[in-house]
């Protein structure tokens, strides 16, 4: 059986910031980010309700799990399974100091 997708506030914040990100400076936004963000993510939330512990898990914190958002792709989807679901907890661009990423994930 296929597990629920939840997403937390702070991942629906970081998908709107991508979103935001993505449409300036474009002039094919929908395109863009549909081929940048949105197709990736929903094949990997696919492989992910089926395939819950398919990632691996995060150094220094065992119960967060990233999968990458696929080849050439710079997004990294931070996540648990739980009883209830899959927890979206973070969806942040990998290329940025990986300092930050930890101090976002401490707070999981």
């Amino acid at each position: 059986m296929a597990l629920e997708i939840v997403w937390t506030a702070g991942a629906e914040r970081d998908l709107a910031e991508l979103h935001l990100q993505l449409f300036l400076g474009s002039d094919e936004n929908d395109e863009l980010v549909a081929r940048l963000l949105e197709a990736p993510l929903e094949e990997n939330l696919r492989l992910l309700r089926d395939h819950p512990e398919l990632a691996p898990r995060v150094r220094g914190k065992p119960n967060i799990r990233r999968k990458v958002l696929g080849y050439r792709n710079h997004l990294g989807l931070f996540y648990c399974v739980e009883k209830r679901g899959i927890i979206i907890h973070a969806l942040l661009d990998l290329r940025q100091d990986p300092k930050m990423i930890a101090q976002r994930l401490s707070r999981i």
